[in-house]
């Protein structure tokens, strides 16, 4: 009875988490330029578009709106249409709806985080578009 009892608690707990904006692996001040890409991986993506230094602060505004979750399992790894944001000596990351990555020196960390496929995807093709 007492392993259902934590069991059930485990799960509404997990159930309870409550979902946040996208945290940056380093500080939004420190974000040299945002870029959408389209992406075999997280070190092999063609540049679509690059936002200008006014859409950039547009962009980071908007992005702040939509609400990411960490998940927990494996992580399916960056592919398809993407947003790329880079720091300074060839650091980034690559953000797609369904996961995310952050390239240090040629080296890919998975961060495991997601959101809503609509929301992420509108957000992209209003930028694309403009």
């Amino acid at each position: 009875m007492k392993k259902i009892f934590l069991l059930l608690l485990s799960l509404l707990l997990l159930a309870g988490c409550s979902s946040n904006p996208y945290s940056f692996e380093k500080s939004v001040d420190e974000i040299q330029s945002v870029e959408i890409v389209s992406a075999v991986d997280g070190l092999n993506y063609t540049v679509l578009k690059k936002l200008s230094e006014k859409e950039k602060e547009f962009f980071l505004e908007q992005f702040a709106k939509i609400e990411f979750k960490k998940y927990i399992g494996d992580p399916p790894g960056v592919n398809g249409i993407s947003i790329k944001i880079n720091y300074s000596f060839d650091e980034y990351e690559i953000i797609t709806w369904f996961d995310s990555e952050y390239i240090k020196s040629g080296k890919r960390f998975y961060r495991g985080k997601d959101c809503k496929e609509e929301e992420f995807n509108k957000l992209v093709t209003e930028f694309l578009s403009a």
